[in-house]
């Protein structure tokens, strides 16, 4: 049974390719194992390569090292490449100002894409359950559509084969096929609002109202995804009719007669995607922020609104104007790389160094970051520049995404975008520095020749050596 839910689940959402690179994410629990068996099952089939990575938080001691010794034996015994990262789950948290849980998910995925060779995906072993939980968790904390829409089967380079199957169909799947695997002692006590949901109200909900309650929560997020997909395409369109040219690249225009002709579900998304054009973080504009935006329009011209993040709004005439407060007007930049040589950036206070020796990279920066790269597939000289008009990035899976997309979709301000210094190679983005790599110029195990790139800021003294102070071009 959760076999053919997983081909179901491939070929309905063309998940995988034959011949497809698939990094598959181990944490040795029940489920992680059962879709490691599925695809081992399936490799031959679908001549699939590939690769286990399991990440070790560094928060659980003993046992966490447990789960760890299991999957290399797990992959020792089945023949499948691996690789097993460690990380101190706490300290990056405090680091980065997030949850701890957050913090281990943007390390996870760190770690997957690490290991991502050109064109493979991601395969992570999130279920029916875990759908469930999150949509209750969603719909509890307030969340509009595409928040009840859950976990999606396929975004981006991340495939989630398991999504339809439930926990128990697992657990059957592990038993029938002899497969042992690990039970983590946490996920047994409420100390997590999903460790509540899934231990107290989920028993509940099946206990007294439906015993499919999960089944149907699945079920119910399939169905929005597609009419959330669905309402997103119209906003689009009727922003773009909505929109009226503006050279100002902080503020968004928008006729108002035509706002008032649409229906308040397509109008009021109108008015949030005209939001994150402008700035491209809605983390703290609320559904309420919206209504007052769209009770504006009925307010005479010159009436205004402001929202967070910087992002305002008034009343022109016949014109709805949202714009962004405070832009800095950064410099763009361009500067050609050597070889072991150290650049200084001025424009944003940075160094950026190239170099062919692991054992040349700066020292005592604490802001410092090295990324390696195949310098084989390199065709031009590198210059660390900021953006311009047809950047691209590959993300793998053969797919290339323009940088302003990705900008929009890692919810970076408009505000920064400017000053992020960019790895680039012609049009070509090899690294956006603090974000991503692109997944065309990643070292693998075929990669002869490797160059270390590193960017860092000065230290608390002022103090980063004897840099070459180059002129931008």
């Amino acid at each position: 049974m959760l076999r053919k839910k997983i081909q179901k689940a491939i070929e309905e959402y063309h998940m995988i390719r034959r011949g497809d690179s698939l990094v598959i994410g181990v944490s040795g629990g029940a489920d992680s194992v059962a879709l490691f068996h599925a695809l081992w099952e399936m490799r031959e089939e679908l001549q699939l390569r590939l690769k286990v990575v399991h990440v070790h938080h560094g928060l659980r001691g003993a046992e966490a090292d447990s789960d760890a010794l299991f999957v290399q034996k797990l992959c020792e015994k089945w023949n499948v490449d691996y690789s097993i990262f460690h990380f101190d789950v706490a300290k990056e948290a405090k680091k980065r100002g997030c949850g701890e849980e957050e913090a281990g998910r943007h390390l996870r995925y760190e770690a997957f894409r690490k290991e991502l060779p050109i064109g493979g995906k991601i395969a992570v072993a999130h279920h029916q359950d875990d759908q469930a939980e999150t949509v209750l968790m969603h719909l509890c904390r307030g969340s509009g559509l595409t928040g009840l829409c859950g976990m999606r089967p396929v975004h981006e380079d991340v495939i989630r084969p398991l999504l339809f199957c439930s926990r128990k169909e697992i657990e059957t799947y592990c038993q029938e096929k002899g497969l042992a695997y690990c039970t983590d002692a946490t996920n047994a006590t409420p100390c997590y609002t999903r460790n509540k949901i899934r231990l107290e109200l989920i028993p509940w909900l099946e206990k007294e109202v439906n015993v499919k309650t999960k089944e149907h929560i699945s079920k119910t997020a399939q169905i929005l995804t597609l009419e959330e997909d669905y309402l997103h395409t119209q906003a689009e369109q009727a922003l773009a009719q909505a929109r009226i040219f503006s050279e100002k690249k902080d503020e968004c225009l928008l006729d108002i007669s035509l706002l008032k002709r649409m229906h308040p579900a397509i109008r009021r998304r109108v008015l949030r995607q005209a939001c994150f054009l402008l700035d491209g973080r809605m983390k703290d504009i609320s559904y309420e922020h919206i209504l007052a935006l769209e009770a504006l329009m009925e307010k005479q011209t010159g009436k205004k609104n402001s929202l967070p993040n910087g992002i305002g709004g008034v009343i022109q005439y016949e014109n709805f104007r949202l714009f962004l407060n405070n832009i800095p007007n950064t410099q763009g930049f361009c500067y050609k790389m050597q070889p072991e040589e150290t650049i200084f950036i001025k424009e944003v206070n940075k160094y950026v160094k190239l170099s062919f020796n692991a054992e040349k990279k700066e020292r005592n920066f604490p802001s410092i970051c090295t990324k390696q790269f195949d310098y084989d597939k390199i065709k031009d000289v590198l210059c660390c520049r900021s953006r311009q008009k047809g950047d691209k990035l590959s993300i793998g899976g053969g797919h290339e995404k323009k940088l302003k997309d990705f900008f929009i979709d890692e919810k970076i301000p408009a505000s920064q975008r400017d000053s992020i210094p960019l790895i680039a190679c012609k049009e070509e983005i090899i690294w956006v520095a603090g974000y991503r790599t692109s997944a065309k110029f990643h070292a693998d195990n075929r990669t002869k020749n490797i160059v270390w790139i590193s960017i860092w800021e000065e230290n608390n003294e002022g103090k980063s050596g004897h840099p070459h102070y180059s002129n931008g071009h």
